[in-house]
């Protein structure tokens, strides 16, 4: 990341989202915007951190060619409105998931590079992305397709203690319920999930590349999984009935990026719980494979959510449940 890249990084987040700025909604005007960036780089972790050097270059010019820069990398159009200020052109900014993107690995960068300074404020739920695998060296050989020989000591839920030793091609990597995958290839076994654990007891990255290497889109391959677990089992739609105290967190939060809603709850907000009241509950649907890493989703809800559509997999949650309950009778 260079600090021309901040700073139009910066500019993009201050005109599109100005109220996270204490900026009121709609034109952000030129001196509100410089002394937005001018507070940024007094608030970083040190002064003379050249990362941050270039927030305080913003003339009218610098800025212009900054809109320019933006639209051809971000494809969101940022007008100028005399007497009123910068404003984003909508078409070019509603649903940009490549923008979304941006946003998500600029600030997980960030927190990195402030990982010292900003210890006391902030925790993560690992201290690092692997403790057994250098993650830039990975990425740079998923960028360049350097092979991988690794050896890797699966356990009980990797296809009952399968095990691996051999060339793969890194594809991808990914993170789910706290640990870090490689997606990788190899033409024995295909595409596979290698967590980055103790599983791990051999890893070098070599200078080989694949004779025929496989491309592979992450959104396509990953279209139809609650987590890191493909199966042979095929998609379906299921329906869940929602609680309305946990409906508005799914509304914000998504369970899954297919998920549509049926039925708002009747009464969306409510001082009493009363599961027992048609009225709490909502609904709505997503579309996976209804794996074990979907029923342990489900079940992680409480009795906050209940599946009531296929027939089948509403059968095998309770089948679960039935299971679990018996522990403690």
């Amino acid at each position: 990341m260079t600090p021309e890249f901040l700073r139009r990084y910066y500019v993009l987040r201050i005109i599109t989202n100005p109220k996270a700025y204490g900026l009121p909604e709609g034109y952000v005007a030129l001196d509100q915007l410089q002394d937005t960036l001018k507070t940024i780089r007094k608030k970083s972790d040190k002064e003379d951190d050249i990362l941050y050097s270039k927030l305080e270059l913003y003339s009218p010019k610098t800025i212009k060619r900054d809109l320019i820069k933006i639209k051809a990398y971000f494809n969101v159009d940022i007008k100028l409105k005399r007497n009123l200020g910068y404003y984003v052109v909508e078409d070019s900014f509603n649903d940009n998931q490549h923008l979304k993107q941006v946003f998500e690995k600029t600030e997980l960068y960030l927190l990195n590079h402030h990982a010292y300074g900003w210890k006391d404020y902030v925790t993560s739920a690992r201290t690092s992305l692997s403790d057994y695998v250098d993650i830039v060296a990975l990425i740079n050989a998923i960028e360049h397709q350097l092979l991988i020989d690794l050896e890797y000591k699966g356990w009980y839920d990797d296809n009952r203690f399968q095990t691996f030793k051999g060339l793969v091609q890194p594809l991808h990597l990914k993170e789910i319920n706290n640990a870090w995958y490689l997606m990788a290839y190899n033409t024995d076994i295909g595409v596979y999930a290698f967590c980055l654990d103790t599983r791990i007891s051999h890893f070098t990255i070599t200078e080989k590349t694949p004779k025929t290497p496989i491309t592979f889109n992450e959104s396509d391959y990953f279209k139809h999984s609650i987590g890191i677990l493909k199966t042979d089992m095929l998609p379906e739609w299921i329906h869940l009935k929602v609680a309305n105290h946990h409906f508005k967190y799914l509304l914000a939060n998504k369970m899954h990026p297919s998920q549509e809603v049926i039925e708002l709850p009747k009464k969306l907000e409510t001082e009493v719980l009363d599961y027992l009241s048609a009225d709490m509950w909502g609904e709505l649907k997503i579309c996976v494979e209804p794996n074990y890493e979907f029923l342990m989703e489900i079940l992680k809800y409480n009795i906050w959510i209940k599946v009531i559509h296929p027939k089948h997999v509403k059968e095998d949650v309770l089948r679960h449940l039935r299971l679990m309950t018996a522990y403690y009778e």
